[in-house]
Parts: structure tokens; sequence; C-alpha cells
């Protein structure tokens, strides 16, 4: 998937990216939404040198969207199925209600699943999948030595 999008801060081979998404973007999830349906896309690897002003297009493989969707939907409704049945099942040998039982490992279960998830991200930096400055497209101020970038 590819986005355009303005550079609103650059550090260390970084960039955030301000994004207006569009339809398939915006079902993503993977940026924090701001004020004026403006997308942030933090932590965007950058290898053209992008600077704060400059538009740019950024690339998210593909790969990383449909991974992302899964793990963030199938691992903590699984975790709190197994974790409602393992709940339940136990309540039945100890003799408590199992209902509530249930509901208390299966939210306890969703919310491990979650910090799992969290950390997993963290560990996982490859390059390959995280999104990109594919290319700048237009340059925000002049960057020549002595021009101010006012007219």
């Amino acid at each position: 998937m590819r986005e355009c999008g303005t550079v609103v801060s650059a550090a260390d081979g970084r960039v955030s990216v301000a994004i207006v998404p569009s339809e398939s973007c915006a079902a993503c999830g993977a940026c924090a939404e701001g004020a004026g349906g403006k997308r942030l896309l933090e932590d965007v690897a950058d290898s053209h040198g992008a600077q704060p002003g400059d538009t740019v297009e950024v690339e998210t493989p593909a790969a990383v969207r449909r991974r992302a969707q899964q793990l963030v939907y199938v691992v903590p409704v699984g975790a709190a199925v197994l974790g409602y049945l393992a709940g339940f099942l136990l309540a039945h040998w100890v003799q408590l209600a199992p209902d509530a039982v249930g509901a208390v490992f299966a939210i306890a279960a969703g919310a491990a699943s979650l910090v799992s998830l969290r950390r997993y991200e963290r560990s996982f930096e490859g390059a390959e999948v995280q999104p990109r400055v594919r290319a700048i497209i237009a340059r925000g101020r002049s960057r020549f030595p002595g021009d101010s970038g006012e007219d």
C-alpha cells in the first residue's frame, strides 16, 4: 500500500508522516488519528533524507498489513474464547459459578494476549516489514546555504 503525506519530524533515519488516508488506508489502523482527519504514521524508515515539510510517498508492505490485522483481531478473540472455556471447565471442577469464572478468565486471557502482542511488536524490528519512505515527491523549503526560504 502506498500513501502520500507530509513529513512532520525527522531524526536518525526515521520520520513521522502526516497523511490524509485513502479508504483502504483508513481501515488499517496502523497510524494515530490527528486533527482534521489526518493521521500520523510514526517511525517510518527513511533512506532518502526527508526533512520536515517534504511531501513523501510512504510504502507499507501488504504482508505487514495482513499480519497486523490477523494478530490484532484473531489472537485476542481466540485467547478470550480459550480463556472462557478454561474458566468454565475449571469452575465446574472447583464448584464455582461457571459463567462468572469463564468471563474472568476470558478477560484475563484477552488482556494477556494484547500485552504479548505489544511485546512481540517491539521485538520485531525487521526493515522488510516496516513502512518506509519510497520517494520524496516535493521538498518543503529550499535548503540552499544562506537561503532563509522567504521571498
